[in-house]
């Protein structure tokens, strides 16, 4: 099943088959999936994403389970594990491709899926990635990220009185290790709108860590899984690195200590156990404070 694990802070992370993983794991013991899963187009097998990879100096490799075929059994395999793993109010979040580029409409397929077998289709956000990328007649400067909960439960959503818009722009990153790593902040708002801090993110396709980056920075646990080692290992290093940074959800060491304040009347003497602070200016030479710790 697995090939290995590591700890690193609140993040669980799996060398394996994501079906496999997953057929493991308590029913009912993650809020939220967030993850990026082959899109069936075949990339970067000795195609122009190799060559544009060899130009920005990428390690570059054919992606498994990448082939239309393939591609719809893993995902049919994990969305199945996903409608157990996943709590009765929770989000499934799946990237895929936009509405062109590709062989058959793959767009329709996940959403189709994410429908069926214990799992209810909610709503498909479009990622605009501002700049055309590959392709001709219709250039390809978006994707999809289709959102689904539990059949029977809630979409779940951090905070009721936000909404946004179905539309997110934001560039894909410059610097990557990974040849299709999402943006760190794309990650992060969903994990943001779908969880709260202390909750539980799977990605059942981990690839280079983002995820797992977003969830360290944001005070979520984080479960991922990944069949390449490679990329597995890359993971390892960015969620690390992440851990070292200052989190934003870190709890304070202590708690700030706590004051009773009142004005003592010209007279009369402190209790026992308050302190007296004079007061000057406008107070009145004689005005005095209490204070009881």
């Amino acid at each position: 099943m697995a090939a290995r694990e590591e700890v690193i802070g609140d993040a669980r992370l799996i060398l394996g088959d994501c079906r496999e993983v997953m057929a493991a794991m308590p029913a009912d013991s993650v809020e939220m999936i967030w993850t990026d899963p082959p899109y069936g187009h075949s990339n970067h097998d000795d195609d122009f994403n190799s060559r544009l990879n060899a130009h920005r100096g990428l390690a570059d490799a054919p992606i498994a389970n990448d082939d239309p075929e393939s591609m719809r059994e893993v995902m049919d395999g994990m969305l199945t594990e996903a409608s157990r793993v996943l709590r009765r109010d929770c989000c499934c979040c799946c990237c895929c491709c936009c509405g062109g580029g590709g062989p058959r409409p793959t767009f329709a397929w996940v959403a189709n899926r994410m429908d069926a077998a214990g799992l209810q289709f909610f709503h498909s956000v479009i990622w605009d990635k501002v700049n055309p990328g590959l392709g001709w007649r219709y250039r390809r400067q978006h994707e999809m990220v289709m959102v689904a909960h539990r059949t029977g439960g809630r979409l779940l959503w951090a905070d009721d009185k936000r909404a946004r818009p179905n539309i997110i722009k934001t560039s894909p990153p410059r610097e990557r290790v990974h040849p299709n790593e999402k943006p760190l902040a794309l990650v992060a708002e969903f994990i943001e709108l779908h969880s709260s801090p202390g909750h539980t993110v799977l990605d059942p396709f981990m690839g280079s860590g983002t995820t797992g980056v977003a969830c360290a920075n944001l005070g979520r646990r984080f479960i991922g899984i990944e069949l390449h080692e490679p990329y597995f290992d890359v993971a390892c290093r960015r969620i690390e690195a992440a851990y070292k940074q200052p989190r934003l959800f870190a709890e304070p060491t202590s708690k700030p200590e706590q004051y009773e304040v009142r004005y003592l009347p010209f007279g009369e003497d402190a209790g026992a156990d308050e302190a007296i602070q004079p007061l000057g200016g406008h107070h009145g030479h004689h005005a005095r404070l209490a204070i009881k710790q």
